[in-house]
């Protein structure tokens, strides 16, 4: 249901978007072919290394992108790879999940109007996927499923907004982002629906699709999946916001498992390279229509130590709040996305991921970025908790 305190234009964007659904005008991307040959090679149990290597090598690149995950696997091995050593090394049910992800993902990373909006959406997709995979095992689900489960749950939200930008810029009115993403939030299980039936979807993930807000309506023999996949829209909420006190936070879901919560902490390590892996090159969005956000930091502080991020890209802090950090960098960084950074801020080092809010052009030259932590713990964050107090002193704030 719309919310009661929606704009005028927000309803009658939401009408014209059902209007669209009825008249079946949405516009769903088709299913990988490249997924489903891999899928009926998988099934049958007898294809070779290079049967698998000539489908994959249909796509160039896809190619590049299995190519450049297998050299991750192989602990960052210089040693070049042929497809067929990159497919062996991956095995088939990982280069499955690879390539899903990676040719669903150039439908949310394309440009447009709103495509910050659709990034952020896509982000949230991968961490699910990661996420219920790594915590199937103990819910009886199959990791595979839950992956794909994670992976596609709200992808209906993606489509929505591919609508949305279909009606044409200069159409779409200029709104803030909470005002986006209510109209999106109200029609993605609906779209998601169309998506379900376009693609021929099964049904535990139809269901999963259709009730993973309401887990207590799907059928009992789905309900580990779709809970699972509920637990962790909920793990992501809190991640995402920086004051919940990161992975600490996490005591808070419910029918989130104490060892579960450890589980999450272990894998965080290892999003940051799964997330570089699915990352396109930053582009100014032309002609957007989220309202810019400030080029403040609401209540926060001057500071001044730099910042590396993951490639060696050297940025420089310029301003702090209790969650949120402002820096200047030369090179746009990609909004609704996740980046590695390292802040040099003696006498503390605190390597974080950082959710991009937004990174808008500066008039003399380079961008402002605004950034938030994203799942702190352990020494990190008592060093970000130390940063913050430290400065908030210098500075003579209460």
């Amino acid at each position: 249901m719309a919310n009661a305190s929606a704009t005028q234009p927000d309803l009658d964007l939401s009408g014209q978007l059902v209007e669209r659904l009825r008249t079946t005008e949405v516009r769903v991307p088709p299913y990988p072919a490249v997924a489903s040959s891999l899928d009926r090679l998988n099934r049958d149990g007898k294809a070779t290394v290079a049967e698998v290597a000539s489908i994959v090598a249909t796509d160039a690149a896809l190619a590049a992108t299995v190519l450049r995950h297998a050299t991750s696997a192989a602990m960052r091995s210089n040693a070049p790879l042929t497809l067929e050593a990159a497919i062996y090394r991956l095995g088939l049910d990982e280069l499955t999940r690879v390539v899903i992800a990676a040719t669903i993902g150039v439908s949310a990373g394309a440009p447009g109007p709103l495509a910050a909006l659709r990034r952020d959406q896509w982000r949230r997709s991968l961490l699910g996927a990661m996420f219920c995979r790594e915590l199937a095992a103990r819910r009886g689900v199959p990791p595979d499923q839950a992956f794909l489960a994670g992976l596609l749950h709200d992808f209906g939200a993606i489509v929505v907004v591919a609508c949305i930008e279909s009606m044409g810029t200069a159409a779409l009115p200029v709104l803030p982002e909470a005002t986006w993403r209510r109209t999106v939030e109200d029609l993605h299980v609906e779209f998601g629906m169309v998506v379900v039936a376009r693609w021929q979807l099964p049904e535990p993930i139809a269901e999963v699709v259709a009730s993973h807000h309401t887990p207590h309506t799907c059928m009992r023999v789905h309900r580990p999946l779709v809970q699972l996949v509920a637990v962790v829209d909920d793990i992501i909420a809190i991640l995402d916001d920086s004051s919940r006190g990161g992975l600490a936070g996490l005591v808070d879901v419910p029918g989130l498992e104490h060892d579960e919560r450890f589980r999450i902490g272990a894998l965080m390590p290892k999003v940051a390279e799964q997330m570089a892996r699915f990352e396109t090159p930053a582009e100014r969005d032309v002609a957007s229509k989220i309202a810019p956000g400030t080029q403040t930091l609401e209540g926060g502080w001057p500071v001044d130590f730099p910042i590396v991020s993951r490639n060696q890209v050297e940025h420089r802090a310029c301003a702090l709040a209790s969650s949120t950090l402002a820096f200047h960098s030369r090179t746009p960084l990609q909004q609704g996305w996740l980046a590695e950074l390292t802040l040099r801020c003696a006498p503390d080092t605190i390597t974080m991921l950082a959710n991009v809010k937004s990174c808008q052009p500066m008039p003399g030259g380079g961008h402002l970025v605004i950034a938030q932590p994203f799942g702190l713990a352990g020494d990190d964050r008592a060093a970000w908790l130390r940063l913050v107090e430290r400065t908030r002193r210098a500075n003579g704030e209460p």
